[in-house]
């Protein structure tokens, strides 16, 4: 089974990467409320598109992560 981190495509940012900043973040999204995996869908979407010179599409992808929050 591929680590999550992985398959999203951010294990190796030193926010998934690094033991005691992932210990942060975790602190972090708890006490806003807001899922670690809506962060790690937000940065792996940043990080595919971030050579594309049009957004087409990207509010209807970020509607859909954020509705993860629910």
């Amino acid at each position: 089974m591929l680590d999550p981190y992985e398959e999203s495509g951010v294990a190796d940012l030193p926010l998934w990467a690094d033991a005691d900043a992932n210990a942060v973040l975790q602190v972090v999204c708890a006490k806003h409320k807001v899922p670690v995996h809506v962060i790690t869908d937000l940065v792996a979407l940043q990080r595919e598109r971030q050579h594309q010179e049009r957004a087409a599409g990207i509010n209807a992808r970020f509607e859909e992560i954020l509705g993860g929050m629910e």
